[in-house]
């Protein structure tokens, strides 16, 4: 009966994965393999006897004298196979719901939802990593007491007071502005401006000097 039981649950896995759409950006695929039993034919041999006439000194003793002839046929046996199939499966951080794939978070979105991996979308008038603090980005702590030091724009984490960057700035306390060439969230993204222009430290965006006409 458990068997039983088993083979009901993977019959069930696979025919809900049939269900998932490859063209969800959160359904990944893998090759899966598996044996089927299958009609082969192969080249048999055996062996043939005929009775012809003796060509020896046996004939004083037999009219005829048996002759073996090796042949060919054509025979069928019960043959495996190994093949493969695509499977579909939720992406690393997905799990399965009304036949599509959405993002997983460990912690509830307390007043809020998640909207990737980990990553709550809070409503508004709340924050924090689970959305269940009601401070605002320059205060943080219980009761919301302690004020945010964070510069340029930052903001605070609500439990913990650690500052968020806006794009442009790093630092403890995003005091310092991305070093030349650099610009972006966490000033982690390289400027391609060229012929001398220099890079916008919250976008990227090219800023040409001006050009000096002839004299």
């Amino acid at each position: 009966m458990a068997y039983r039981y088993s083979l009901l649950v993977l019959w069930l896995q696979l025919d809900r994965a049939l269900l998932l759409s490859s063209n969800d950006p959160n359904v990944c695929s893998y090759w899966e393999s598996f044996t089927t039993v299958s009609k082969e034919s192969f080249v048999q041999p055996f062996v043939q006897e005929s009775k012809e006439p003796c060509k020896s000194l046996a004939w004083l003793r037999a009219k005829t004298c048996p002759q073996y002839r090796v042949l060919y046929k054509t025979a069928y046996r019960q043959g495996v196979r190994v093949d493969y199939r695509r499977r579909h499966h939720c992406c690393e951080g997905f799990y399965e719901s009304s036949d599509a794939c959405v993002p997983r978070c460990a912690q509830e979105c307390v007043h809020g939802r998640c909207v990737a991996p980990e990553q709550c979308q809070c409503e508004q008038g709340w924050r924090g990593s689970d959305c269940s603090s009601e401070c605002s980005d320059q205060s943080w702590g219980p009761n919301c007491q302690s004020p945010c030091t964070c510069l340029n724009g930052g903001s605070c984490d609500p439990l913990t007071g650690a500052c968020t960057c806006p794009p442009g700035y790093h630092g403890q306390e995003c005091q310092e502005p991305c070093a030349t060439g650099t610009y972006g969230q966490g000033c982690q993204l390289d400027c391609h401006c060229q012929n001398g222009a220099s890079c916008s430290l919250v976008n990227g965006a090219c800023l040409c000097s001006p050009v000096t006409p002839p004299q």
